[in-house]
């Protein structure tokens, strides 16, 4: 089957294991992958909006430039993927793994990263502003010059956080010990 530059809307991808192939510059509105195996997927330059993939393998996937806005990715283990410049406005991101991946100077406005671990991870020079980040678990994330106003960290875990000029304003929650049992100080408010 032709992927590349395809119109593969609302298409349903179910229990495939796919290899190497391309999607790029597809417009993939409102498809389903559930149960896919999918190593070394090109989807870069591709229009995902509303896109789900449910219980999936993503191991090597490019991402890049994608427009992944209100996509959903739910209990998916992502490796060495890259999703850098991508456009990612309202994504969720639900009791996934995310290991080794590359989110730097994404968009990724409104975000949700609930109940997920993050770890060897960059978000480099990403504006994240207005995100949210719980009951998740960061490993060796870096935040480093990240747009992280009005962001949240409910319940999450940190270990070994890079934040070189990061713009967060309030009480950053890695490093930090909480004052009382409100996670209200842990939040990123302030003036734009």
């Amino acid at each position: 089957m032709r992927y590349e530059n395809a119109d593969l809307s609302y298409k349903e991808f179910e229990s495939l294991s796919l290899e190497g192939e391309s999607f790029k510059a597809s417009t993939l509105t409102c498809a389903k992958f559930s149960n896919c195996v999918l190593k070394g997927i090109d989807f870069s330059e591709g229009f995902l909006a509303e896109a789900v993939f449910e219980d999936c393998i993503l191991e090597n996937c490019n991402f890049q430039h994608a427009n992944l806005q209100r996509c959903k990715f739910i209990r998916c283990n992502i490796k060495n993927s890259c999703f850098s410049s991508a456009y990612m406005g309202q994504v969720l991101f639900e009791e996934c793994v995310i290991d080794d991946c590359d989110f730097s100077l994404s968009q990724i406005p409104d975000g949700e990263f609930i109940k997920t671990t993050l770890q060897y991870t960059s978000f480099e020079s990403s504006y994240v502003k207005s995100g949210v980040f719980e009951s998740a678990f960061l490993k060796a994330v870096n935040l480093s010059f990240a747009d992280l106003r009005k962001t949240s960290f409910r319940n999450t875990a940190f270990e070994n956080i890079t934040d070189k000029d990061a713009l967060f304003y309030g009480k950053k929650p890695w490093g930090a010990e909480r004052s009382s049992e409100d996670w209200n100080e842990f939040e990123s408010y302030g003036f734009d």
